[in-house]
């Protein structure tokens, strides 16, 4: 069923015909910034492999004889949201840019899609003829 669903989403964005006005609607033009900031906390609070990697990676990292103090770890996570943040940040400015450039360019946004339906269709047909 998923290699159907998979190749179903490549044909239709193959052959989909897109208007050329394709900005985001908004809601007045008001964005609830505080809504999508506690989304993303939601989202890594509940995500189980935040957890599974603070337990198995993290730990490999403290000497044994400081396993009772709280600094190594405070060290560590705050390293590692420094680094997390950075990325974070280096990634919205990027995405902005390609979403703007995109939006501007028409013809970006068709190749994109028939590229990506193609891609699409290609892992359906992987999925299908792959055995168990």
């Amino acid at each position: 069923m998923g290699a159907t669903y998979l190749i179903y989403l490549g044909i239709k964005m193959l052959i989909s015909k897109t208007n050329e006005n394709f900005e985001l609607k908004n809601n007045n033009g008001r964005v609830n910034y505080k809504r999508i900031y506690f989304s993303g906390i939601l989202t890594n609070v509940l995500n189980p492999k935040v957890a599974l990697f603070f337990l198995a990676f993290l730990p490999q990292f403290i000497n044994p004889e400081y396993s009772q103090s709280f600094l190594p770890f405070l060290i560590l996570g705050l390293t590692f949201v420094t680094t997390g943040t950075i990325w974070c940040l280096t990634l919205v400015m990027f995405s902005s840019k390609l979403s703007d450039t995109i939006r501007k360019n028409y013809i970006i946004k068709k190749w994109l899609d028939k590229t990506t339906g193609g891609i699409f269709i290609a892992l359906g047909i992987k999925l299908a003829l792959t055995k168990k």
